[in-house]
């Protein structure tokens, strides 16, 4: 008994501690810009997308790949695309280009470095001078680029280190970033838009996070405990309130609030802060990625993958090019044609005394 309720002390500090690592992340501006992670050239299905850092600008384009891929049409570009190559003037290219612009900003990268979350706010036009903003969250595991996905953020440990600046030592304090070494902890989503497009995406009305602990069997095997809460659009004034629910055996803690760019979230009714109809598996969902520190987890397939060689415009402009010069070949005919056998004697036979025949061949000798 006494174990036990060591047990369920402990987990009941652990994810107190995850609930306040959570809420002191999640209001935290991060820094802005284009990173490495996520610059170049992404494919998918029926688009291609570019960011590219130019200058203080960040450069975005989207090639729409219509026709059943046939044909890949730069539906979204900035002015500097058409220095390079102007566009083809035909039925499938709209004239001119979506001046669809972007903002990134940098939510979290992963300790390791080949992995991190980002809000892209893209901004449209809608004339005289005016934009529409919305805000899609991505995240990028190792070459893939995901829209659902959830976060466990990594936790930071504060160091001193020594550092000589003209001659003299001095002890600076630095901040580093922790790797998790388990899936154990709140999940978060962090993602609710549709897609990367050249119009307003859809967002999401209701998302789901999960809350993922260990347990010890009485044969000493350690399993998961996975609750999955649903957060519903929420018009209240968000603040570092927790939700609770309760499991039969412990009282564990979740943020009641969560905010995904422009939209915020909620997981209980009105002003209370107990959770009902909780969910509870051994397991998260069946096809799931983590990223090697397991701070993200992708959930289904990539949205994009990224192009190994192409980095900047003129390699998107020499995709597009190569995949336009390609010619399918013609369909096959409904019916196969008949092999007719003509007998040219015989046809030759029967006009020879036919009187217009007769005639039309003595006009055209009197030509």
């Amino acid at each position: 008994m006494e174990i036990t309720d060591n047990l369920t002390m402990r987990r009941n500090l652990f994810f107190c501690a995850v609930l306040l690592i959570f809420c002191l992340w999640l209001p935290f501006p991060q820094e802005s810009g284009n990173p490495k992670i996520l610059s170049g050239i992404w494919q998918g299905t029926d688009r291609l997308v570019l960011f590219e850092k130019s200058g203080e600008d960040l450069d975005f384009a989207v090639v729409l790949r219509v026709f059943y891929g046939w044909y890949s049409d730069r539906a979204s570009e900035s002015r500097r695309f058409e220095e390079i190559r102007t566009r083809d003037r035909n039925d499938a290219e709209g004239r001119p280009a979506e001046r669809v612009s972007v903002r990134c900003r940098t939510v979290f990268e992963n300790p390791s470095g080949n992995s991190g979350v980002y809000e892209l706010e893209l901004l449209y036009p809608l004339g005289g001078g005016k934009t529409e903003s919305s805000v899609v969250p991505v995240a990028v595991i190792e070459g893939k680029l995901y829209l659902d996905f959830l976060v466990n953020p990594p936790k930071t440990e504060e160091y001193e280190e020594t550092v000589a600046e003209n001659g003299v030592l001095r002890t600076e304090k630095r901040t580093r970033l922790l790797r998790n070494e388990s899936n154990e902890g709140f999940w978060a989503c962090a993602s609710n838009a549709d897609g990367i497009t050249i119009s307003p995406p859809r967002i999401k009305k209701e998302i789901r996070s999960y809350l993922v602990s260990k347990s010890v069997g009485e044969d000493g095997t350690v399993s998961d405990e996975v609750y999955r809460l649903r957060y519903w659009a929420s018009e209240m004034d968000a603040g570092d309130v927790p939700a609770t629910f309760h499991d039969g055996q412990s009282t564990l803690s979740v943020p009641k609030f969560i905010r995904i760019g422009n939209s915020l979230y909620q997981c209980t009714t009105g002003r209370s802060t107990k959770i009902r109809n909780i969910e509870k598996s051994s397991s998260m969902p069946v096809e799931c990625a983590y990223d090697s520190d397991f701070t993200i987890c992708a959930l289904g397939k990539p949205y994009l993958m990224r192009v190994p060689e192409g980095n900047d415009r003129g390699d998107l402009l020499k995709i597009v090019e190569e995949s336009n010069r390609r010619r399918r070949d013609p369909p096959k005919p409904l019916f196969p044609p008949a092999q007719i056998d003509f007998h040219w004697p015989e046809i030759e036979a029967l006009e020879k005394y036919n009187p217009y025949t007769w005639n039309r061949r003595n006009i055209d000798l009197g030509k």
